[in-house]
This record gives C-alpha cells, structure tokens and sequence, in this order.
C-alpha cells in the first residue's frame, strides 16, 4: 500500500546515522531536516519513515517523509478548530438549558454549589474539559439528547466518546493516519474505527452550520499552496 520494504530503521538510530539514510534534493532542504530532527526528535522521524519503508537500496527521500508529516499536521490543525467549535456547541446547549430551567440537567454536586453562591454558568463550564462535559450529557435524557443532536441514533454517547479520543490523539500530537487507537464510532449503524470515519463521526455530530466547512476543511487538506511539488503517498489521502 506504501511501497513498504523488509528494511527499516532501528528507533535508537542516531541522528548522524538517519540522516545518511535520507536523499536531499539540496543543501537547503538538509539544513531543514537537521533543524527538525532536533525540534521534533529522530525517534519522531524514524516512527514516519518505518511507515512509509524504504527503497531497496535502504534509502528514503527526506521530502517523502516531510510531505507526509505536513499534510497529517494540516490535518490536525483543521480538525482541532472545528472540535473545538463542537465543545462550544455542547456547553452553549448546556448554558442555554440550565437558563432555561431544564429540570432534568444533571450538573454536579460542585457546579451547583458554585452557581448558588454566585457563579456564572458560563465559567463554570470553561473549567470543564471535553471529558467532563461527556459526563454531563451522558445523564441526559433521551428526549434531551434529541433536542441537543437532531442527527443522532442510540450510539450518541459512544460517538461523543469517539471523538474524545480523536481529539486526544491530535492534542498529543498523534500522527493520525498511523493512530490505531480510535474509539469504536457508528457510522449508519455499523461499527468504525478509522480515521476516516472517525472525522465523518464528527460531521454527522456537528451542528449544521459547520458540517460543509468541516467537510470542505478536511478535503482541502491535500492541497499545499506553498509547495508546488508537494506529493502524498498513494492512498492516504482523507477524503469525505
């Protein structure tokens, strides 16, 4: 699929040693691999290159390997704007319900101390991580949780786990078309757990208003204004 090798690199290589192993089309682009092994690690690099394999004279081009690194991290920085705009649409539903007297809206013991002695919904909601806010609407009621995701099925809780774990992945910086941790999401009903269906997840859990410019965000991703030459290996294009 990758035009993988038996070869690969031992993860304690040096950076002296991995380098000899890459081809550089000139000065410029060696000088940029150097400075990048040190910013993100050799370790960092040998994980992509291992992916990717080498040729059969144990060689790889650096802009192979960078190519593939930067169009992962367009991906990442996409993905992560719009799960965070999906976090605000979760604690704006959450804020508006409570305003509006939901009496079925579990809070906690804490927030609810807070909010009596004064404290404004809104903050009390900035204090809580995406993990938090799961375990507050996963005390929803069914009838809630339709209000709050019109799209949804019986997985909604599952698929909001799903996408924890996706943005964990790209806060840590995980490359994700290697990630093989992803939650189990549904998808139509049927169990996934790819990249690809992973992000199509988070589109159906969207709001409305996002989902074309999510959908356009991540397709977009393969195009590289800055890099005329810029070419991903065949097949790991993400495409919804």
């Amino acid at each position: 699929m990758t035009g993988k090798t038996s070869k690969y690199i031992d993860i304690h290589i040096t950076k002296s040693k991995l380098m000899k192993k890459l081809i550089f089309s000139n000065a410029q682009e060696e000088e940029r691999c150097s400075k990048y092994l040190d910013l993100k690690g050799v370790a960092y690099h040998v994980v992509l290159i291992n992916f990717i394999g080498l040729d059969d004279d144990g060689k790889i081009k650096y802009k192979t390997v960078s190519d593939l690194y930067k169009y992962d991290k367009r991906l990442r920085n996409r993905l992560y704007k719009f799960i965070s705009a999906f976090e605000e649409q979760i604690r704006a539903f959450i804020a508006n319900s409570h305003n509006h007297g939901l009496s079925t809206l579990k809070l906690g013991e804490s927030i609810k101390a807070n909010l009596k002695n004064g404290s404004n919904i809104a903050f009390e909601l900035e204090d809580l991580d995406f993990g938090q806010l799961i375990q507050i609407v996963e005390k929803f009621t069914d009838k809630d949780l339709k209000r709050m995701f019109p799209n949804s099925d019986e997985y909604v809780i599952q698929n909001l786990r799903a996408i924890k774990e996706l943005r964990n992945a790209i806060s840590h910086h995980r490359i994700l078309l290697m990630y093989d941790d992803y939650e189990t999401c549904y998808i139509n009903g049927e169990e996934k757990n790819d990249l690809t269906n992973n992000i199509k997840n988070l589109v159906n859990m969207i709001s409305d208003y996002y989902k074309k410019f999510l959908i356009e965000s991540v397709n977009d991703a393969i195009n590289d204004k800055r890099d005329v030459n810029f070419k991903l290996l065949d097949n790991l294009e993400i495409k919804i």
